[in-house]
């Protein structure tokens, strides 16, 4: 007998604004969990002016030029997943995929996710000779170095891919949009960016058509994933959702989240003998964590979270904040109740632990003996 090969949906807007290559997957994985959008799907496209677009976790004041991004009209925006800052433009393609929880094609947990998902963008380059392997957690790299940047986001139920094909990168103008103490430490950025990153540009001395990567990424998937692709457009009701969206993406309260979240907190200077507000950072695998924590002794009284690291669901860092309070860092057991939370909320932090938030939140407390 001949077994079904299921269809999912292949959306590929050709003539997407730069905010609203944000948007689209944000409120097409909302329509995906309400059943608006009644299959799986995929969405294809590009922005067609640059904008700066942040990771859902970090403080954009402290990672963005924003005077710089103002002054050269480049707009700035948050993305409703982590990971960092980073320059979109029209030399990177995207794709995301997004899936139903309970799609039986697409794992849920998320090494199994990553190695799933990616493994067509790795497979659509080598198509084009370039010798791109997965690297953990959520890389594409070539001779070590990115040449696509990926992350995930779990929203209500639906669980989505955001990635790129980077065609050619804009390093100088990234190493502008960066927030940096001095200059030099931005000479500094621009080689990293150089060592760092590669694209279709570097290793093959030109650009592949648009459309053939987009036909071989196409294919790959299909092969992949045993599905079969169908071109359509999105539901009225996922278009209704975009327009909505559009507009909270522009509004403060979306843009400055982080910041609000913190505000009593980022506006306290050290306060007496035994109160103190410092702050604190810790590099995983999986992110940069950095923490402001307010400590009366060793009491952790208030606390902000944020960084460019992943954590699934994306809205749980204020639940964690709020089960931090209070505790007791004489008590030795900090590792165990942040273990304890994700456990009990079903979160996933890939490349970064229990161990990892933790040691941020006691290298902010190991600096009050420093002042």
């Amino acid at each position: 007998m001949n077994q079904t090969i299921p269809e999912w949906d292949l959306i590929i807007l050709r003539e997407n604004d730069s905010l609203n290559t944000q948007v689209v997957w944000h409120a097409a994985a909302l329509a995906r969990s309400r059943g608006i959008q009644t299959r799986d799907l995929i969405i294809i496209d590009w922005p067609t002016d640059p904008i700066v677009v942040c990771g859902f976790h970090q403080v954009i004041e402290r990672v963005v030029d924003i005077d710089y991004c103002k002054k050269h009209g480049i707009p700035i925006s948050r993305r409703a997943c982590g990971g960092g800052a980073v320059l979109l433009d029209s030399n990177q393609l995207f794709y995301n995929i997004i899936s139903h929880i309970d799609s039986t094609i697409i794992p849920r947990n998320i090494t199994k996710f990553f190695e799933r998902t990616l493994e067509p963008v790795a497979q659509t380059y080598r198509h084009f000779g370039i010798d791109a392997e997965y690297k953990p957690v959520n890389d594409i790299i070539v001779n070590n170095r990115k040449i696509s940047g990926n992350g995930a986001g779990l929203l209500e139920n639906a669980q989505i891919l955001v990635g790129n094909f980077i065609l050619d990168f804009p390093r100088k103008e990234m190493a502008q949009i960066l927030k940096v103490p001095n200059e030099k430490f931005r000479d500094k950025v621009i080689k990293s960016l150089e060592a760092g990153i590669s694209s279709f540009q570097d290793e093959l001395g030109y650009i592949p058509p648009r459309d053939s990567i987009i036909k071989e990424y196409i294919k790959q998937v299909e092969t992949a994933f045993n599905i079969r692709l169908v071109e359509t457009q999105f539901e009225p009701g996922t278009l209704e959702l975009i327009e909505d969206l559009r507009k909270t993406y522009l509004t403060d309260d979306w843009l400055y989240q982080v910041k609000a979240r913190g505000k009593q907190l980022t506006s306290k200077v050290k306060i007496h003998g035994s109160a103190h507000v410092v702050e604190g950072m810790y590099k995983s695998m999986g992110g940069l964590i950095t923490v402001i924590c307010e400590f009366n002794d060793t009491i952790l009284t208030d606390i902000l979270i944020s960084g460019d690291f992943w954590i699934l669901p994306d809205t749980v860092l204020p639940k964690l904040e709020k089960s931090l309070l209070n505790h007791d860092l004489k008590k030795g057991d900090l590792i165990d109740q942040i273990g304890s939370f994700l456990d009990d909320n079903e979160c996933e932090t890939p490349g970064t632990s229990a161990s990892d938030l933790a040691q941020a939140i006691q290298n902010a407390f190991d600096s009050i003996s420093k002042l």
